[in-house]
């Protein structure tokens, strides 16, 4: 059976509202352990067995021994898998999801759902609201819902609205009143409450939707598989869920289609059993963070527009690294159903509750 190791980069400190860290990447590869060891091999020193992404891009050679890590015909996309998320940009999503979603369905009947006018949304206001109010003032809006959203206090929910007014005041003076949009955001004050308390804990933790993701991804390759994650807290806190989800195996040959378009998944997950492992323990862990820790500092680099970084430089002239991402959270100028993949979706399939309604269904079965 298949071995998939995943490790992570980005996912520390205030996790989707640290600016410090714009990007989080989760990688995850199905080398073997012998496999593990020939690539490996270069990058080991005597004075230093682990292996450690960090210490090698200080130095020239410890950037060729990446590069060249990189070049090998063992390192490919159906090897080395990835999904990259857009911090702010994801933050902005779950605003879109968490309160303006709930807001125009129960109150004006409306699916925002529908042709995935949520994508559109995001993509549209991610760009203009920014344009609208400046930057600064739409950081803060992103970090005072991470707030309102962790705190869920009468004080931090007063601060974000009030915000929204002042944001609402800033694009009156601009050329992008943003009017409508500003005003639906802030008619969200009626429901919030209730919006907050169906919110789980870990709601801005990247890496559960990217582990999900990844998992289905691999599951197209490998009839079943076994996980071993690096011992990270972010991931570690979710083991039940995943457990949960790997414990359908028993009904894994009926095997469901939820979602709609590009947002199609397979269900149950593949996965066999989810383990978890300190780094210097698992030479499949030590390769996957050099791999995800690369592709993590050029994609960082070229958010921050700092290309002219040497080691970027030395990335970006392999020409392949954008094949290695199986999935993204990311903004795009795209808006129509067309763009996005999601014509003809009239029913507006919204992923989570598909996932909701396959689990209640296995369990009436069970």
């Amino acid at each position: 059976m298949a071995t998939i190791y995943f490790d992570e980069s980005g996912n520390t400190g205030r996790q989707l509202a640290d600016l410090d860290q714009p990007l989080f990447i989760l990688g995850s590869c199905d080398f073997s352990a012998e496999e593990c060891q020939l690539l490996l091999g270069p990058l080991r020193s005597k004075q230093a067995p682990e292996i450690h992404f960090k210490k090698l891009r200080k130095s020239g050679r410890g950037q060729d021994r990446i590069i060249e890590l990189l070049q090998s015909d063992l390192v490919t996309p159906e090897r080395f898998k990835a999904q990259v998320v857009h911090k702010r940009f994801m933050l902005l999503t779950k605003v879109i999801d968490d309160l303006l979603e709930p807001l125009l369905y129960y109150h004006f009947d409306f699916n925002l759902y529908e042709n995935g006018q949520n994508i559109a949304l995001s993509n549209m206001l991610f760009v203009c609201l920014p344009m609208a109010v400046g930057e600064a003032c739409f950081d803060q809006f992103l970090s005072l819902y991470y707030d309102m959203t962790n705190e869920r206090s009468d004080e931090a929910i007063a601060a974000f609205y009030e915000h929204l007014e002042v944001m609402k005041a800033t694009a009156a003076q601009s050329q992008l009143s943003m009017a409508w949009e500003l005003q639906m955001l802030s008619m969200t004050s009626a429901i919030v409450r209730d919006a907050l308390e169906d919110l789980p804990r870990s709601t801005f933790n990247p890496a559960i939707p990217a582990f999900f993701s990844l998992c289905v991804a691999w599951g197209r390759q490998h009839p079943r598989f076994d996980a071993i994650c690096d011992d990270s807290e972010p991931l570690e806190r979710q083991a039940e869920f995943f457990h949960t989800i790997a414990e359908l195996e028993a009904q894994a040959e009926e095997q469901q289609v939820i979602g709609f378009g590009n947002a199609q998944i397979e269900l149950p997950l593949r996965l066999n059993t989810l383990a978890f492992s300190a780094s210097h323990d698992s030479d499949g862990i030590q390769l996957t963070d050099v791999l995800t820790s690369a592709l993590s500092y050029y994609y960082t680099k070229r958010q921050k527009g700092e290309t002219n970084d040497e080691f970027f430089m030395k990335l970006d002239a392999l020409g392949c690294l954008h094949d290695f991402v199986s999935g993204c959270v990311w903004p795009t100028t795209d808006v129509t159903p067309e763009a996005l993949g999601r014509d003809g979706d009239e029913g507006g399939h919204n992923p989570a509750n598909a996932f909701a309604d396959f689990i209640m269904e296995r369990k009436k079965k069970a």
